[in-house]
């Protein structure tokens, strides 16, 4: 007789290891269902390029369309606003009047728009946050400019809008179509930036001649249809799909910037 008061376990058969699924559980652990984890996606139908935070030129087609009716759409609701809001200061004498004896009146709406500019870009993925600070933004531009275009003549400033227009259009096709890469511009167009503000301050304090003036603008025309292109590209390459508020902003800086360029050449050259 056996000297263990019990038998030995059976050695016939080793106990079944668990089956770990895909579906069931992660690779390092702890049930998929676990916030935080890897695993632990949206069950929506949300496409996988807004989940993951790609840009818009690796999304699917669908994405980047929708991404550039967005923009453009908003681009031309603020271009739409800022000339029929200007137009209206600009047949407005009484009001441009009262400004320029109220001088405080066209500079709070000028730093106003950098305030507002700050706070659109903190609340652009708010909603309707960021479309009420993108409105008053549009508002305030257009109320300064309006007030800046009075004071040229109007066959001028038709011309400059016009010339802006097919220019902006012509340079974005341009953009759209071409395969070349335009990132390496852009230390070129901020250098070109600092040098053109440290000129038009200087000139504030000390005026150029007619001469310089003309270089001047013929300088801000090609620097700002360099940003139209550098920031087009921008736009379609690196920024994400839900970037398309600040997209238009640029694009209407850079249009707003050419066409007041384009303005002071024509009203140089007129004086000539």
């Amino acid at each position: 007789m056996s000297q263990y008061p019990v038998p030995p376990p059976s050695y016939g058969s080793a106990p079944a290891k668990p089956t770990y699924h895909e579906d069931q559980e992660p690779l390092l652990g702890g049930p998929s269902h676990q916030a935080g984890g890897i695993f632990d996606q949206p069950d929506d139908d949300v496409p996988d390029d807004f989940k993951y935070g790609t840009t818009v030129s690796d999304s699917s087609p669908e994405v980047r369309n929708a991404f550039v009716r967005k923009v453009y759409t908003i681009l031309l609701c603020q271009i739409f606003a800022t000339v029929f809001v200007g137009g209206a200061l600009h047949f407005s004498p009484g009001v441009v009047g009262w400004v320029q004896t109220h001088v405080w009146s066209f500079y709070l709406p000028l730093f106003g728009t950098l305030v507002n500019l700050g706070l659109l870009y903190w609340k652009r993925h708010t909603h309707p946050w960021n479309f009420v600070l993108l409105s008053t933004f549009t508002l305030l531009e257009a109320f300064t400019l309006g007030v800046v275009v009075a004071f040229y003549d109007n066959v001028i400033v038709l011309q400059a809008l016009i010339i802006t227009l097919g220019v902006f259009i012509g340079l974005t096709l341009f953009t759209f179509q071409s395969k070349y890469d335009f990132e390496g511009m852009g230390p070129w167009l901020f250098g070109g930036l600092i040098a053109l503000c440290m000129t038009g301050f200087v000139g504030m304090i000390i005026p150029f001649n007619q001469t310089m003036d003309l270089i001047y603008a013929i300088g801000g025309c090609l620097l700002f249809s360099g940003y139209i292109v550098y920031d087009t590209y921008l736009i379609n390459a690196k920024l994400s799909p839900d970037e398309f508020i600040m997209g238009a902003i640029s694009l209407y800086l850079d249009f707003i910037n050419l066409f007041l360029s384009i303005l002071r050449l024509l009203n140089n050259l007129n004086d000539r």
